[in-house]
């Protein structure tokens, strides 16, 4: 195949997958059948199986990547949609979202140490409930490892997509609103993609929670961080 096949055989074979994977969950409906968990393992089989070195998949697959960008301003339309009644509730939501950041990002560090992790790493896993360019963004301003906090992210983002909702269900949090910032602070935008399907609402209220969590991650994690490893090490 020529130089621009290959990529877009990646590129399809990545969008097929997913639409099978979609296909698959819609059919059978169970958590573990996440579309983006699915689709990444048949990936990495497909990789490792064939011999494929990730470079050459990376050629076709950061067409994909280049579309994240579009995608996550898409979850602004269900934001602007409840627009009104988020103004009025801004400043409580804001309360609440900087509490569960401050919380997710000090009990982090704080568990990574406790089981005996460098503080490299803790920086690293910290930022781990925001968007990857942030969370990247903010590793490689406290000296961490970008690579490790990428991966901690899409892990975190997989197993809020896969676990939260029926965590949500179990703990018997029912209000639109609540699972929707849940879902949005916790686990970024892999978290919002699936509460949105639960309706619009939901969606809007964890892309709003997606947003500000990064914001206040951003701001807080390079004072925050460092204070607690200086406290706890």
């Amino acid at each position: 195949m020529s130089d621009l096949m290959m990529p877009l055989f990646y590129f399809l074979l990545t969008i097929l997958v997913y639409l099978a994977a979609v296909h698959l969950q819609r059919r059978i409906e169970h958590p573990l059948l996440n579309p983006v968990l699915i689709t990444l393992l048949v990936l990495v089989c497909l990789l490792l199986g064939l011999g494929i070195p990730y470079v050459d998949y990376q050629a076709g697959g950061h067409w994909l990547s280049d579309l994240l960008a579009p995608s996550v301003v898409a979850l602004g339309v269900p934001l602007y949609k409840q627009i009104k009644q988020i103004k009025r509730e801004l400043p409580g939501v804001l309360l609440v979202v900087a509490l569960a950041t401050i919380f997710a990002l000090t009990s982090t560090v704080v568990l990574a140490i406790l089981v005996g992790a460098e503080a490299e790493i803790a920086i690293s896993l910290a930022p781990k409930s925001v968007t990857t360019p942030i969370a990247v963004m903010i590793v490689e301003q406290m000296q961490g490892e970008p690579s490790l906090g990428a991966l901690a992210v899409i892990v975190t983002g997989l197993l809020g997509a896969i676990a939260g909702i029926p965590l949500l269900n179990l703990m018997g949090i029912r209000e639109p609103k609540s699972r929707g910032i849940a879902m949005g602070t916790a686990c970024h935008a892999l978290g919002t993609a699936r509460i949105v399907q639960e309706g619009g609402e939901q969606g809007a209220y964890s892309a709003l929670a997606l947003v500000l969590s990064a914001t206040i991650s951003a701001i807080l994690a390079p004072i925050l961080v460092p204070l607690i490893l200086q406290w706890i090490i």
